[in-house]
């Protein structure tokens, strides 16, 4: 279970860097569809905070989310997950508590 809270920890500081690293643009997408991805693959015993990662998305990085509304056309999974939403700061509040916990 440690090793499940561990990887997941190690997932959200990626995506964060990810966040700092890339411009909100277009050409971006691609990185986080990737990203968002291999996330989803992650096995945990805990929910994934898949609402929380969609939702910074959407909010910090609007030209990546509006490319990634286009791909979702063609991508059942992508459709599903670009309809996810909830507070912004409930959704950053909720990764840094993932982080902190022991």
């Amino acid at each position: 279970m440690r090793k499940d809270k561990e990887g997941l920890k190690f997932i959200i500081k990626r995506f964060f860097q990810l966040m700092e690293e890339f411009e909100d643009h277009p050409g971006s997408t691609f990185t986080f569809v990737s990203f968002i991805r291999n996330f989803l693959r992650h096995n945990s015993s805990d929910v994934l905070p898949t609402i929380e990662i969609m939702t910074i998305i959407r909010e910090l990085k609007p030209n990546v989310f509006s490319s990634m509304k286009q791909m979702a056309k063609q991508d059942p999974i992508l459709e599903f997950l670009t309809g996810l939403s909830m507070d912004l700061q409930v959704a950053e509040e909720k990764l840094h508590s993932i982080l902190e916990a022991r």
